[in-house]
């Protein structure tokens, strides 16, 4: 117990690491990668900031990036965390930080408006007073002296060799997107906003699962019997039938989509159905059915909802074993028809999106609704 009068001394926790920002400029084909650095206690480094006890590494990334350099918030992504270095022992030993502290470089992206102001940063009078450069690794080995900076560069030119820094100087990727708006949602209500939607959309060429029933992306929530994601015509579609008791619910927000349709057991290319949905529109489709989504022009958003009271949503593969099951896999051993419009749509989807001929896939779907 203190004595009276005595104040009580709360010390803060020790950080035992900090991280390091890795930021690559916008090379033309044949250039070295550069790097952003800045000044900091008498010598130039990659921006770095301590990482505090059990603090998340995108709330630490707000003092080098929004602090120091002047980013606008959103406009900077979390693209790669690299494995960390015990730091140089000929490194000072910095207040706040154990006696053994550890190295955790970790590359971001830039979005339009972050790589305008850093571009804007290396060249202003603010830049000037913090010294942002643009290097390469020859040229920090060269500029700087502070050792766990050159002990970065030396890792860095190994993973450079290896392709492993190809993140860096490029646009956002999907996943990176997706994880800076997952980041600020921890509690019980996750909202994603239509223009976020997009924006995480055009980064990829796949769906936006938000919700899986075995999530491997850090932004994805597990599904106990229930899957949720956004789609666009660049997301794969085909020929598909979910086991009882799989629901699924397609939801149009942008563009045109036909819906081809028939109960499973009915045999015959007349019993497929179609019909067109619009901005608003929404279709569910009932367990064992049949049916086939296709876009019929090259914009589109959707979103698809997948519920089932029990059962396994995530893969391909036998009816009832898994939610999905393509013609390929079938139990009927594919002894059913498609209709002649419906194959060809089929074939017009199976090459790449930037390859598919949209002009011929909205007249084909527009022949005839029902």
């Amino acid at each position: 117990m203190a004595k009276q009068g005595s104040k009580s001394q709360v010390k803060t926790p020790e950080s035992s690491m900090v991280v390091y920002c890795l930021i690559g400029d916008e090379p033309e084909e044949g250039a070295e990668l550069r790097f952003l650095l800045i000044e900091k206690q008498g010598s130039l480094s990659f921006p770095p900031t301590k990482l505090g006890a059990d603090e998340d590494l995108y709330h630490a990334l707000k003092r080098p990036m929004e602090e120091d350099l002047g980013l606008p918030n959103g406009s900077y992504f979390l693209e790669k965390e690299l494995p960390m270095i015990e730091r140089s022992s000929q490194s000072a030993n910095y207040p706040g930080l154990v006696e053994h502290w550890f190295l955790y470089p970790v590359a971001l992206s830039l979005g339009e408006d972050g790589r305008e102001s850093v571009n804007r940063l290396a060249k202003t009078a603010r830049g000037r007073a913090l010294k942002a450069k643009w290097l390469t690794l020859d040229e920090i080995a060269t500029n700087t002296t502070e050792p766990n900076v050159l002990r970065i560069a030396d890792e860095l030119r190994k993973l450079y060799e290896d392709k492993e820094l190809d993140v860096l100087g490029e646009s956002p990727s999907m996943n990176a997107r997706a994880c800076e708006w997952f980041a600020v949602h921890e509690g019980g209500v996750r909202v994603v906003r239509g223009k976020r939607v997009e924006k995480i959309l055009e980064a990829g060429d796949r769906a936006f699962n938000l919700r899986a029933a075995d999530p491997f992306l850090p932004y994805q929530s597990q599904g106990l019997g229930f899957t949720w994601s956004f789609f666009t015509p660049k997301d794969k579609q085909d020929v598909h039938v979910h086991s009882l008791p799989a629901v699924e619910i397609y939801g149009v927000l942008k563009g045109s989509l036909q819906l081809w349709f028939k109960p499973m057991n009915h045999r015959g290319a007349g019993t497929w159905k179609n019909k067109i949905l619009e901005a608003g529109d929404w279709a569910e489709v009932e367990p064992l059915n049949c049916h086939f989504a296709c876009w019929l022009k090259p914009e589109g958003i959707g979103t698809v909802i997948k519920a089932a009271a029990a059962g396994d949503l995530a893969g391909v593969g036998p009816l009832g074993i898994s939610g999905k099951t393509t013609c390929k896999d079938c139990n009927v051993q594919q002894q059913c028809a498609l209709h002649p419009r419906l194959a060809q749509l089929v074939k017009q989807y199976k090459p790449p999106y930037g390859q598919r001929d949209y002009t011929l896939i909205n007249r084909l779907a527009r022949r005839e609704t029902l």
